[in-house]
């Protein structure tokens, strides 16, 4: 649904933005190719005219094969000349042989006006948008300064008063202060925050509460996060085996601590790119290079390594290019871009930056200490695996004896009181002497002795072996000091070659590390370029993308929708950008201060289309109904981790240390068992750490947190750019009756009934709490009679109360008043108000 939902918004856009002459758009008479002409070439044209396809000796893709004579002699654009031009012919035609497209509806009459005008202005061509550096964009003046605290407005106000609408009102105290938390560090606002700012909404006070929200430790793990989505990051390896990276976790510190500092995010991504790379690299610096050790990896027996060394090269270059250039490159994997102007060529000489990777773990111990703790832990379960390997050989060795073999096929199920004296006497020298006879020597009580002796043997075989198995286990989940990162292969280095149709056995035409050809190129610093110098380049001054693509993710972020739509696609598929003045002007504001991440993210949430309302009103449900002109805020669902996170906030629960190492929380019994073959055991910890936030819970490719997907989680088996939203029955019920959910609403029952206040003033304090805001009249009526109703119910249901209540029982409190405050505070936690950014 959420792609269907997708392809039609796109569509729309396409539409609304490309018409060149409307009632909203009466001085926009000029056709730009880019902007109007291009996106419509790409969805209607380019399939059997475009890269990849010239069908009749015609390619739109191209001005001078465009204007040249097709196959028939004819000329399918006359610039100039729109009646002259076949195109338009074709496209017009209502004969269903000559008509343009032949597959799939016909051009509307405002896409064939388009094409028209296009035509008679020249035809000329030029770069896709997005292909063009972008410009310093002077703010239009506003008809009204009422609504206008930053240009940010001014650029939005340009493209709603031609539509004959305006921003909405501002956003109350409340809401605004609550926005303003869950988007800049996804928890609920303090009482302190909410009242503060209520009791004196100015823009001082605004801007104070914005700055204390970005120097929060808390907003590195929010934005961080944002991060690690198109960072595919995971705990775990993925495919069948699936087990668990050591210290994956010391990368997603790494993103958390660069964002709180503030990095600044051209520094950001070298470091991730080529730390390693960098002269005097730091740890730190080269910790950062984990971003391509996140991809999914086969550790199987049996597997082509040259095999599974490509497609993760293939990976780490998609990844690049998704997260940093919003380009699709790797449809030009097996074949030229059909759309993009990125031939085959271009995507191997891209992989050949990747292709010289070499694996590297580095040592990230703490201290001498540190390593010495490891290697003792280390020492003891090798030398306890020894001793249990010893005693197995041995017993296997005795298995060989065929009189022993003989002994345990005729002592069968049979016992002997001395057993247990021999299990004590192990291989004895009396022992050895008598097994070291020939069994036909044997004197009678010698044959006791000796089949009991094996039968005890057999016994400890089978508990050697599960002994082995856990040890194997304990040693395989010892803290390692090291992380895993990339280096650059310096001996027998690789050559890169067209691979082609993207079979890795079938090596084409040898490339050098080279940059789209649609772009600018790039400088190396020596004869051959390699990942420094591609990192420099992603977030030099000539590229036209890389600030474009970050600020459209920060806005996404803070209005539920890019400027572009398509947040990974950038390319002539993707939508044209909605403002792209705004787009220009904020991506070079962003460059000019440095990359300052925190410095963008003030300058939208400080401006008033950021506070306005999220209300829709009836004139903007039917003239603007997916919000595209911004003339009101966005409200949609938290994402999967902050819906646990607010729960746990909201009960008092929340373990807010930043950073750290993974957790095991409470996970429902038996989901272990659905991964595929290999089982990791989950160990629930019963320390407070179980209540950290949803981004440090361990997370398994083939075995992942089961609430965590239930909201739409990704799979993290590859960069994305942009969470599916869902809305289904299961997120209820499981907000509803998962235990970790339930034990939240036990915890602020508990707190609410452990208060000495009046019934309403409670009610008040659960509504700040959860919802950041005072109930209304009619809604304290309503809470206040939900309340008298649970606890006349809980005073007739003891079992019940006590049941509800559990370990969260009230000091000085009867259990069903503390039930009846727990079923008042599932109520308010269950609303779709809590759970929504508003």
């Amino acid at each position: 649904m959420h792609h269907l939902h997708h392809h039609l918004l796109l569509a729309l856009l396409i539409s609304s933005l490309s018409t060149p002459v409307t009632a909203a758009d009466k001085a926009q008479t000029t056709i730009r190719f880019s902007r109007d002409i291009l996106p419509l070439l790409a969805r209607k044209c380019f399939a059997c005219h475009g890269p990849a396809d010239q069908e009749s000796g015609l390619a739109l893709h191209l001005r001078k094969r465009a204007i040249g004579k097709t196959d028939s002699d004819h000329r399918a654009i006359v610039p100039g000349h729109p009646t002259q031009s076949q195109l338009l012919a074709r496209v017009r035609s209502t004969d269903p042989s000559i008509r343009m497209p032949h597959d799939g509806p016909p051009l509307t009459r405002d896409e064939i006006r388009r094409l028209e005008t296009w035509i008679a202005q020249g035809a000329r061509y030029e770069k896709h948008w997005s292909f063009v550096p972008p410009r310093r964009v002077r703010p239009p003046a506003a008809h009204s300064i009422r609504n206008v605290r930053s240009p940010i407005d001014r650029f939005v106000l340009a493209r709603l008063q031609p539509r004959n609408l305006d921003l909405s009102p501002e956003a109350d105290p409340h809401t605004l202060v609550r926005r303003l938390s869950l988007d800049l560090v996804g928890l609920l606002p303090s009482r302190r925050q909410i009242e503060r700012f209520a009791a004196n909404p100015t823009d001082v006070a605004y801007e104070q509460l914005v700055d204390e929200l970005l120097a929060s430790p808390h907003f590195g793990e929010r934005w961080g996060r944002h991060w690690l989505d198109l960072a595919r990051y995971a705990d775990s390896f993925g495919y069948e085996r699936d087990d668990v990276r050591p210290n994956a976790w010391r990368y997603r510190d790494w993103v958390i601590n660069s964002i709180n500092r503030n990095q600044p995010y051209d520094r950001f991504i070298i470091e991730q790119l080529a730390g390693d790379l960098l002269p005097k690299a730091t740890i730190s610096q080269k910790l950062a290079t984990g971003l391509h050790r996140m991809n999914i990896k086969n550790n199987e027996s049996g597997i082509n390594k040259e095999d599974y060394r490509n497609r993760e090269t293939v990976d780490r270059v998609n990844t690049t290019a998704t997260s940093i250039l919003g380009l699709t490159l790797g449809c030009a994997q097996c074949h030229s871009h059909k759309y993009d102007p990125i031939p085959q060529q271009d995507f191997y000489a891209f992989y050949a930056f990747f292709n010289n990777v070499e694996e590297k773990n580095i040592d990230i111990a703490g201290s001498d200490k540190d390593r010495a703790r490891y290697q003792s832990a280390l020492a003891d379960v090798k030398q306890r695996q020894a001793t249990l390997k010893t005693r197995r050989d041995t017993i296997a060795a005795m298995r060989k004896h065929a009189d022993l073999i003989a002994w345990q096929k005729s002592l069968g199920n049979k016992t002997s009181s001395i057993s247990d004296q021999l299990g004590r006497l192990a291989l004895s020298p009396e022992l050895q002497d008598l097994l070291a006879q020939p069994a036909t020597d044997f004197s009678p009580e010698q044959v006791k002795i000796a089949k009991a002796f094996w039968k005890t043997l057999a016994g400890r075989h089978d508990d050697t072996g599960q002994a082995m198995a856990q040890i194997s286990v304990q040693k395989r989940h010892l803290p390692k000091p090291y992380v895993m990162t990339i280096a650059e292969r310096t001996q027998g280095r690789r050559s890169a070659h067209v691979l082609l149709r993207g079979d890795f056995k079938q090596k084409g035409k040898a490339v050098q590390p080279a940059t789209p050809s649609a772009l600018p190129p790039l400088s190396p610093r020596n004869q051959t370029a390699d990942r420094l110098d591609l990192a420099r380049w992603l977030v030099g001054d000539g590229n036209p993308l890389s600030a474009r693509v970050a600020v459209n993710h920060a806005w996404a972020h803070l209005f539920g929708r890019g400027l572009v739509v398509t947040r990974d696609d950038f390319g002539s598929q993707g939508a044209p950008p909605t403002h792209p003045d705004l787009l220009d002007w904020l991506a070079v504001e962003f460059t000019d201060s440095g990359w300052d991440r925190k410095a963008l993210i003030k300058r939208i949430v400080t401006s008033t289309t950021y506070r306005q309302s999220s209300i829709r009103s009836t004139g903007l449900a039917s003239s603007d109904p997916d919000n595209l002109w911004l003339a009101r805020q966005s409200r949609f669902r938290v994402e999967a981790e902050i819906v646990r996170d607010l729960f746990l906030d909201a009960a008092g629960l929340l373990h807010a240390a930043v950073g750290g190492a993974t957790i095991h929380p409470y996970k429902p019994e038996g989901t272990e068992d659905l991964a595929y073959k290999y089982k990791t055991r989950w160990i629930v910890s019963n320390r407070p750490d179980r209540y950290r936030r949803g981004m440090y819970i361990l997370f398994k490719r083939t075995n992942p947190y089961p609430s965590l997907m239930i909201f739409d989680s990704p799979g993290s088996n590859v960069c994305l750019a942009e969470r599916n939203r869902s809305n289904t029955p299961l997120q209820a019920l499981t907000t509803l009756n998962d235990p970790v959910f339930f034990e939240c609403a036990q915890a602020l029952g508990r707190r609410l009934a452990s208060l000495d206040s009046t019934t309403d003033s409670r009610l008040q304090q659960a509504a700040l709490t959860s919802l950041s805001r005072p109930l209304a009249t009619d809604e304290l009526v309503v809470l206040r009679q939900l309340h008298t109703e649970e606890v006349a119910w809980y005073r007739q249901h003891t079992q019940e109360a006590s049941r509800v209540v559990g370990a969260f029982a009230a000091p000085d409190t009867p259990t069903h008043r503390t039930a009846a405050w727990i079923g008042v505070a599932r109520t308010l936690l269950n609303l779709d108000e809590f759970l929504t950014r508003d």
